[in-house]
């Protein structure tokens, strides 16, 4: 069966559907029974608001092209590839990146499966990628200055939750509703309060928790939440704690949550 390794389409990021969403033929082709994309498409870039106009304006024309603050790598960093998701920019630690370094957080778009699960191999950004930037900004960057551009730390969390459902409630769809939500909030581009994705270095914590699952249609009562730090590796866990802490260049990655539905009868 062909498989081609590219295609190209517009559409800004609507047209960034996840992997196994593109199943119709638009138009019959000899000898082509079925199509499915194997994996997510990418890469697709709304065009700039006027509200994202007016922030980019000021600092282009005080950098001038020049990399001097943070911002203004953050800034240049995002006009070499707009096509990613996130980056912000931190003074690197000198032990690690040595003098005068400044740290280039990216993290690439990723377009989750169905069901809203992000697969932790999406979040590592490619070689091209990181060149290209580190291109445009070594082009820009004052004398002296160091640059280490590369992926965030990811830090693993896996929620185990007990809750109860009202009475005559469908456990399957509480359980179901609930793990939708812990993927949803703790989810290091659309996750947070806000939905912008989770805050840089921002801690995770049992009580938020608690409140993203009582708000989960049929639970009752939230009975228990454990937090384990876990590696999205190797899937090794932690020991359970309400709370746990993560460095300034470090993201959340939801990983493997387990929660238990109390119903009737149980």
């Amino acid at each position: 069966a062909p498989r081609p390794r590219r295609y190209r389409t517009g559409g800004g990021r609507s047209g960034n559907v996840a992997r196994g969403a593109v199943r119709v033929l638009r138009r019959s082709v000899p000898y082509v029974s079925e199509v499915v994309n194997r994996e997510a498409a990418r890469g697709g870039v709304d065009g700039e608001t006027v509200e994202e106009a007016k922030t980019r304006a000021p600092i282009t024309l005080r950098a001038q092209e020049r990399a001097v603050t943070l911002r203004d790598y953050e800034e240049l960093a995002r006009r070499a590839a707009p096509d990613t998701a996130r980056i912000t920019c931190l003074e690197g630690e000198e032990s690690e990146h040595g003098a005068y370094a400044v740290r280039v957080l990216v993290v690439p778009q990723a377009v989750p499966d169905p069901g809203g699960r992000l697969r932790f191999e999406q979040l590592v950004p490619g070689d091209a990628l990181l060149s290209r930037i580190t291109r445009y900004l070594d082009e820009r960057r004052l004398i002296g200055t160091r640059l280490a551009v590369g992926p965030p730390f990811y830090q693993g969390v896996t929620v185990v939750a007990t809750v109860h459902a009202f009475r005559g409630t469908d456990t399957d769809r509480v359980r179901r509703q609930a793990h939708d939500a812990l993927y949803r909030h703790l989810d290091p581009l659309t996750g947070g309060a806000d939905g912008t994705g989770w805050p840089f270095g921002r801690p995770v914590q049992a009580g938020e928790i608690f409140a993203v699952l009582q708000r989960v249609p049929g639970v009752e009562l939230v009975d228990q939440v454990l937090l384990h730090p876990a590696d999205p590796i190797t899937g090794k866990r932690g020991e359970a704690t309400d709370r746990i802490d993560l460095s300034a260049p470090s993201l959340v990655f939801s990983f493997d949550h387990r929660v238990r539905v109390i119903g009737d009868g149980a």
